[in-house]
Order: structure tokens, then C-alpha cells, then sequence
């Protein structure tokens, strides 16, 4: 079989002697794994008790690995990605400078740093021969992470798993959990494909038809269409090296490929489990709702999506700040708009249902534009990777379907708005993006030394500071009815909205009107910090 770029090759030998580098690339992987299973057994926040301490994971891994291998960073990209990537980053620095609610800000930028900085390192290590390390690794993630949430849908129970929305596992949220299997399949698949070995092969075999059975046991309407839409772009890849007989697939694999996809949806179908789901027939019903958007929550989608264009209209430039939607959402959107929850101390979710729609409201036109030019330089070198031929067919097919498969969900939810799946996408683009075209055909003009890792890694550990801050509070605060614990975490993270609240509508208020004016400081436009102020004058 024709050596693959998603197996050990003779780059490997060079690597082999730079034990830091593959270090960092097993902490980078490592890293994913943990973000994937690791959440807190209570917080004041159900959302937050598993977002959090995976945004502090991903931070501290990515930091890591460019202490570790001190990647030389921008090596490889093309030109126009270089400028896209920068002038992205450049924006929403800026754009968060200006923001309402700097702290909310300062996560969102620092998430999107982390972000790009494990992109660039995972394409600086996959040159290195370690791009087949990193997409293992993405592979382990995605099993580890479905087993989470299969053991929570056939009646498991742990104090890791969200009592809501199941099965989301360890992710929290049955959403969160396919939107990632969905971006995990098509590294599977090709992983599957080209395997050199038999037990590997059945292995990642196993992994697909796991999560086939999470994305259809989840009903996500999101990670169903980014998996019709990626798949028909990956076939669709493939098609001019399959008429010139250079695909390396054999017989046999596809077979395997196939009986995986095949038990996983009857698995999903015929097996008992313990959703209760009110439907009669849960799944056909989804099928036959993908498109709906004149009732539920398709409707509520187009409503918000509205306010939200108008939002962006207001502020075309910057936006309202990165994070900083659900602050500014109540200047467009009216009382009886269904994104509200004006009951709960918390009224809207953190970011809107699309990550394009946050994109364009937080941080403004330019960044918007500059993204999408790094998106479609990607997505160029995949096309030109595809009319390779051969096994780099394979990596270049597997890239655009990623690509493809995030921008599709991102229509419809917030994805890379999340750790998880950005931490998997930065590692399996940058390996993927090494596979598929090689540092031989890229612009190195504005390559960074790697002496310069050390100043991003300096920058990376504010990051990890701030995100462990946020993480340690919520554990001290615990399920958010003690005061005394509350407190303590209000000490240690005092720019935290959710525990200030929760101070200012409960402690006695000698004690409760400086956190109701920090919460109204937060989230001036909120009922609760209002109402917060009001009950103690």
C-alpha cells in the first residue's frame, strides 16, 4: 500500500531525534483528550462547570507544547493564510480593547490565541514527521469522547456527565458531543482507509461506528447536515483520483468502512437505550425536520439571527467585543424575543446559535473577512492537494471535509466558539494542511523564528493564569449554595458574573451591595443585577 502522510514515515527519523518536539506533540494530543473527558463535579453554572476547566486544559497544553518544542510559528502557510490568520487576530485584540464587559472579552480573545497558537504549532511539528502523531491522537479523542456519551445514553451515570440534554457525556451537551464526532469522522475514516496495519484499521473502525451511533442517538439537526455535507465533499474530492486508479484504498478497507457506518446506524436504531424521547419515531422525525425553520427551534434560529445582523449593523466595524453578544443583545432584540430567559439570573446563552453571527456582531466585518480569507487559503491548499493524486489525495480530501464540516455547523451553532472542537480542528488543520501540500510549496517569508515561541508562550500563560483563575473559583464555589464558599470564590475570581450574582440575590445585604454593583458593572443590561441593586438600595 502507498505510504500515507497519516502514518509514520521517514520524517518520523528526523523527529525521532528531537525528543521535546514529539513531547510537545503528545501534549498537544494529551491535551485534547483531557479537554474532551475533564469537567466539574458542580458549579454555579452547568454550562460553565464544562466549558471552563476544558478552556484551562487547552490553554495549559497548547502552552506546553511551545515551551517544549519551540516551534518555528507561520512556517508553511501560504501568504494569504498569513495575512488572514494576523489581521484576525489583530481585530479581535482590539475589538475586546473596546468591549462592555472586558473579562468576558478577554476569555473569548484568549480561547481564539490558544487557538491559533496550537494551529501553528501543530503545522510546525507535522513537519517535523509528528502530523501522524497529532491525528492519532484526534482519533483517541473523538473515541474517548463518544464513549462518554454511549455510556450515558445505555444508563451509566456519573457526577461528570450533564443531567440535561443527554447524551452529551463528558461533553455536557448531546450537541456539543456530535458537533465533534461529526469534525472527528472524516480523520477516521481516511485513518481507516490507510492504515497499514489490519488491527488499526479495525480499531478506527470501531471509533467510526461509535460515533455514528452518537450522532444519530443526539438528533442534531447541526452535526447531521455537517456530516451529509462533509461526506459529499470528501467523495466528491476523491473522484478525479479514482478514475486515474492513484487512490491508495483497497478493496477490503472499504468494505470495513462501510459494515462500521451500517452497524453503527442500526445500533442506533434497534438498540434499547434510556432517552426518553417524547416522539413516537425520534429519528425519522429529525430527518424530516432538517430544514424546518417555521416552528422550534428553527424558527427561534432565524428570529435571532435577525436581531442579530442588526446588532452587527450597529457596530460594523468591531463589533460589540469578542463574548460580548449576550451583553449587547438587548439593544436590538425585543422583550419577546425567545433567546431570552428573563427568569434566570443568566438570561441568554454565552454566544448566539452560529458562529458566523458571533463573528459578525463581536468582532466586526474585517474580522469576519479575514477569517474567511485564512478559511479559503486552507481550503485552496486542499483542492490543490487533491489534484495531487495519491495518498495526499487522501489528507487533502480530509482537510477540505473538515473545513467544510465546521463551517456548515457553524451556520447553525456555536462550534468553534467552544474548546473541544477548536482544539481538535487547530491540531488535525495544522497536521492536515503538512500532509496535504508540504512546506516546499509555501510562502516562509513571514515564518517567525523559533526563538519567538518563547515570547508567544510568555503571552500563552496569561491566558493560562486568567483560565485557571476562572476554573479554581468554580471549584471552590462548588454547587453555588454555600456562602461562605461563594465567597471565597468571589476572592479568587472577582470578575466572575455567575458567582457575583449569586452573592447579590442571596447574601444579607451589607455584604451584597458591592457584588450587585460589580454584577450590574458586568451586565448592565440584565434584569437580575438590576433587581440585585434594587433589593439592597
Amino acid at each position: 500500500m502507498t505510504a500515507s502522510p497519516f502514518e509514520s514515515n521517514a520524517l518520523d527519523h528526523v523527529a525521532a531525534d528531537h525528543w521535546p518536539r514529539r513531547a510537545a506533540a503528545d501534549v498537544l494530543g494529551l491535551g485534547l483528550v483531557l479537554a474532551v473527558l475533564i469537567a466539574l463535579p458542580t458549579a454555579p453554572s452547568d454550562l460553565d462547570r464544562h466549558q471552563l476547566p476544558k478552556e484551562t486544559v487547552m490553554h495549559l497544553a497548547t502552552w506546553l507544547a511551545v515551551v517544549l518544542g519551540r516551534p518555528t510559528l507561520g512556517r508553511g502557510l501560504s501568504r494569504a493564510a498569513s495575512v488572514g490568520l494576523g489581521a484576525f487576530l489583530l481585530l479581535t485584540v482590539v475589538s475586546a480593547v473596546l468591549a462592555t464587559n472586558p473579562w468576558i472579552a478577554l476569555r473569548a480573545t484568549s480561547l481564539t490565541a490558544t487557538g491559533i497558537a496550537a494551529f501553528l504549532t501543530a503545522r510546525a511539528l507535522a513537519d517535523q514527521g509528528l502530523g501522524p502523531r497529532l491525528l492519532r491522537w484526534c482519533a483517541a479523542a473523538a473515541g474517548v469522547g463518544v464513549a462518554t456519551a454511549l455510556a450515558q445514553a445505555y444508563g451509566a451515570d456519573s457526577i461528570l456527565f450533564a443531567s440535561t440534554r443527554a447524551p452529551g457525556g463528558t461533553f455536557g451537551n448531546r450537541n456539543f458531543m456530535a458537533h465533534f464526532s461529526a469534525l472527528s469522522l472524516p480523520i477516521l475514516v481516511t485513518l481507516t482507509l490507510l492504515a497499514r496495519r489490519g488491527t488499526m484499521a479495525f480499531m478506527t473502525a470501531v471509533v467510526i461506528a461509535a460515533l455514528t451511533v452518537g450522532i444519530v442517538l443526539s438528533r442534531s439537526r447541526t452535526a447531521w447536515i455537517g456530516v451529509i455535507m462533509g461526506s459529499g465533499t470528501y467523495l466528491v474530492a476523491m473522484v478525479p483520483s479514482w478514475r486515474q486508479h492513484v487512490l491508495p484504498v483497497v478493496r477490503p478497507r472499504a468494505i470495513l468502512l462501510a459494515g462500521a457506518l451500517l452497524l453503527g446506524i442500526g445500533a442506533a436504531l434497534f438498540v434499547p437505550n434510556t432517552l426518553a424521547w417524547r416522539s413516537a419515531s425520534p429519528y425519522a422525525e429529525t430527518l424530516t425536520g432538517l430544514a424546518n425553520h417555521r416552528e422550534g427551534s428553527g424558527q427561534g434560529r432565524l428570529l435571532q439571527y435577525g436581531h442579530t445582523l442588526r446588532l452587527a449593523a450597529r457596530n460594523p466595524l468591531l463589533g460589540v467585543g469578542p463574548g460580548n453578544w449576550p451583553i449587547r443583545y438587548g439593544d436590538v432584540a425585543p422583550a419577546n424575543d425567545p433567546s431570552w430567559a428573563y427568569g434566570d439570573t443568566v438570561p441568554l446563552n454565552p454566544w448566539p446559535s452560529s458562529d458566523w453571527m458571533a463573528l459578525l456582531s463581536e468582532r466586526g466585518i474585517a474580522a469576519t473577512l479575514a477569517l474567511l480569507l485564512l478559511g479559503a487559503a486552507c481550503l485552496w491548499r486542499g483542492v490543490k492537494g487533491v489534484r495531487a493524486g495519491g495518498s495526499r489525495t487522501m489528507a487533502a480530501a480530509t482537510l477540505v471535509a473538515v473545513l467544510v464540516i465546521a463551517a456548515v455547523e457553524g451556520v447553525f451553532d456555536a462550534i468553534l466558539l467552544l474548546p473541544a472542537p477548536l482544539f481538535l480542528v487547530a491540531l488535525a488543520g495544522g497536521s492536515l494542511l503538512a500532509a496535504t501540500d508540504g512546506v516546499e510549496d509555501a510562502d516562509r517569508s513571514g515564518a517567525l523564528a523559533s526563538r519567538w515561541s518563547l515570547a508567544v508562550a510568555a503571552l500563552l500563560s496569561v491566558a493560562v493564569l486568567r483560565s485557571g483563575m476562572q476554573t479554581a473559583a468554580y471549584l471552590v464555589a462548588g454547587n453555588g449554595r454555600s456562602l461562605v464558599r461563594l465567597t471565597w470564590a468571589a476572592r479568587i475570581d472577582p470578575m466572575s458574573y455567575p458567582i457575583r450574582i449569586a452573592l447579590a440575590m442571596r447574601a444579607p445585604c451589607a455584604s451584597a451591595r458591592d457584588d450587585a454593583r460589580a454584577a450590574l458593572r458586568l451586565a448592565p443590561e440584565w434584569p437580575a443585577p438590576r433587581a440585585a441593586v434594587r433589593r439592597c438600595g
